[in-house]
């Protein structure tokens, strides 16, 4: 997890949601559920999961809360390792065609040079 959250906040490579728009991920923070006040409800007390901070392309800031799972990080380190090999600077996770509850990793120039978010508006480093 460490080596997650130090790959994407912070570095050379940037994660991007796209979900209707573009959200550039500045922030991974790991909350341990402790009560049942917790909006994740499919996760037992005691369970970790994600809230990632987020900026849109107009500067608004959110959050989204997460659940994660082993195969998805797996994923992202992966596919971090390619994109970087490439020359590319960002990911983008969207959701898949064919099944809305899937998701799909993307990376290449034509993705780089569509989406002109970090040549917008560049992130200090948040920790």
């Amino acid at each position: 997890m460490k080596r997650f959250m130090s790959t994407f906040v912070g570095k050379d490579l940037h994660l991007v949601i796209k979900d209707g728009g573009y959200l550039l991920v500045h922030t991974i923070q790991i909350i341990q559920k402790t009560d049942e006040t917790c909006p994740l409800q499919e996760i037992p007390i005691g369970d970790y999961f994600l809230r990632l901070l987020v900026r849109d392309e107009n500067d608004r800031e959110g959050s989204i809360l997460c659940n994660w799972s082993e195969e998805l990080i797996r994923n992202l380190l992966e596919h971090s390792v390619y994109a970087r090999e490439a020359g590319h600077k960002l990911i983008v996770m969207q959701r898949s065609p064919q099944n809305p509850n899937d998701w799909l990793l993307v990376w290449g120039d034509k993705l780089q040079e569509t989406i002109r978010l970090l040549e917008l508006n560049p992130l200090p480093y948040i920790s």
